[in-house]
Order: C-alpha cells, then sequence, then structure tokens
C-alpha cells in the first residue's frame, strides 16, 4: 500500500508567510477532490482559521470544504488524502520526524537572508537527512521546491541566485508568489479558491484572480517531478 503524501511547509526563518500559504495551498487541493488534513501545533493560525471558517459557513449558510487538523501521521488514509504540514521555522529540528515522512518539501524565504544557506546550514543539514529518509523509504526523487514569497527590491537578485544553488542542493526553484495580500483571507476563514468557488459570496479583484493563479502554479509544481 502506498504511503499517503506528506507536504512539509517549512522555511529557516520567521515569519515568511508558512502558514498563510499552506492553507491557501490546502484550498487549492481540496478543490481539485483532495482530502486535506493539516498538521500544525496547537493554538496555530490554523486553528483559528478553521474556527472563523465554521463561523463564516455558519453565517453565510454555505457549505464549504473543512480540513481536518491531526496530531499524528501514523494513521492510515485512502488515496485521495493528502497532508499537509506547517512547520514552525524556531522548531524545525523539533518536529525532525515530520520532515522525515515528507514526500514533498516547499522551503519559503521572503528576503535573501532567508536564502543564505550553505552545506554547514542547520536547515540544509534537516534536508539532507530528510532525503536519506525519503531514499530509504523508496522515494526515488524527493521532491523539494524554494519558493520566494515577497515582492521586493531583492526579487532579481534571488531569482539569479536560487538556480544556481538549485543546481548545489538539490532544489527546484517554483515562481515567486507576489500578490501577498490576497492571501491574507485566512484570518477570516476563506481563500482565493474557495472565492472563485463562491461568487456569490464572495467578490474577487483582479490581485485575488492573479494570486489564486499563483497557487495553481504551486500545485502543478507540486506534481512535476513524478
Amino acid at each position: 500500500m502506498a504511503e499517503t503524501p506528506v507536504i512539509v511547509i517549512s522555511s529557516s526563518e520567521k515569519d515568511v508567510g508558512k502558514t498563510t500559504i499552506g492553507i491557501n495551498l490546502a484550498a487549492a487541493l481540496w478543490s481539485d477532490g483532495y482530502k486535506i488534513k493539516l498538521y500544525a501545533p496547537e493554538n496555530s493560525t490554523v486553528d483559528r482559521f478553521i474556527s472563523q471558517r465554521l463561523l463564516m459557513c455558519s453565517q453565510c449558510k454555505i457549505d464549504m470544504p473543512m480540513p481536518q487538523m491531526i496530531n499524528s501521521l501514523n494513521d492510515d488514509y485512502d488515496e485521495k488524502t493528502i497532508i499537509l504540514a506547517v512547520i514552525p521555522s524556531s522548531e524545525n529540528d523539533k518536529y525532525s520526524e515530520v520532515f522525515f515522512k515528507a514526500h514533498t518539501l516547499i522551503s519559503l524565504g521572503c528576503e535573501k537572508k532567508d536564502f543564505d544557506w550553505s552545506f554547514s546550514h542547520p536547515y540544509i543539514n534537516l534536508v539532507w537527512q530528510t532525503k536519506k529518509n525519503a531514499a530509504a523509504r523508496g522515494i526515488k526523487q524527493f521532491n523539494w521546491i524554494v519558493v520566494q514569497n515577497k515582492f521586493s527590491n531583492e526579487n532579481k537578485i534571488i531569482r539569479e541566485e536560487l538556480p544556481n544553488m538549485g543546481k548545489q542542493l538539490g532544489f527546484r526553484v517554483a515562481e515567486p508568489l507576489y500578490y501577498r495580500n490576497a492571501y491574507k483571507y485566512v484570518e477570516n476563514g476563506y481563500c482565493a479558491a474557495d472565492m472563485a468557488k463562491y461568487r456569490k459570496v464572495f467578490k474577487m479583484s483582479m490581485d485575488d484572480v492573479y494570486a489564486r493563479r499563483e497557487i495553481l502554479n504551486l500545485t502543478d509544481d507540486l506534481w512535476k517531478h513524478k
């Protein structure tokens, strides 16, 4: 029986938008018919998102897909289930066992300092151990994707440096995520993917449309290695 895909979203620095992007990615995946299980620390933004989503569904009288929080990766799930784990950057080592179950790793960063990785960097060492565990489990090609989540003056520098770093460290570079403000609806319990489906409830701006396209492109990147 094949393992349930585990997608880990992490970073080496704080405040790069892991949870926000993770929830938007989850919404796009469940729009594709997947059952999403979210793994995150208790009392996290994920908890608040689910609470707000339940409240909004009640107030607006709509039935939206609801992600399920889990605290264990050891249960059996059906073939349409994906586990999406959002790991706090300050506790990467604490959650190493979650990394070691990953099929796909998405590393986020906003500024150049977030990608100042070397072969001796703690985060890179954790990723290396993750890759070794994936190989031991029979995963022939571990999927590591690096995404820049910010539009800034450093964009050009980062875009030029990341491909070369990817060749050295073994990751693929996804398109940057520019429309950060459009992702922040998670504070209210919904995402751009929800807005597209429930147009009678939500009104999408062009930024929302572009943000949704960025997330859909990221979901496409998840499967390119297969």
